[in-house]
């Protein structure tokens, strides 16, 4: 029904090189005990830095579906990334996030990841 975010996105190690395993932090917090959420991660599509999906290959977007429940529940989502075809080299990207609650709300946050040139 309503979703809060308690403490807002964040990535480490930040900054990083590239590939590695990002460590996404958030705390959430329902209204109803057991909710299902949709997250949604994007990136913006022009540039080199991507998501590497669970068979390997990169993608601007990645799902999870997560329930959250009535007390401030810290949120862990671990996400490769890595380079690819784009526009480069970037010194830091954005990495945008959609919340859909079970009434279809969409909550946006976002975070900033700082790249280490090598």
């Amino acid at each position: 029904m309503a979703i809060q975010i308690r403490s807002h996105l964040t990535a480490s190690p930040n900054p990083t090189s590239l590939p590695r395993r990002i460590d996404f932090h958030q705390t959430l917090r329902s209204n109803m005990d057991g909710e299902e959420v949709v997250v949604v991660y994007q990136m913006d599509p022009d540039h080199e830095v991507w998501f590497r999906d669970g068979d390997g290959n990169p993608t601007k977007t990645i799902q999870r579906d997560l329930q959250v429940s009535q007390a401030d529940q810290p949120v862990l989502t671990r996400i490769t990334l890595q380079k690819g075809p784009g526009t480069g080299p970037m010194a830091s990207v954005e990495i945008d996030q959609t919340i859909t609650d079970s009434s279809g709300i969409k909550i946006p946050d976002s975070c900033v990841l700082g790249i280490d040139p090598s």
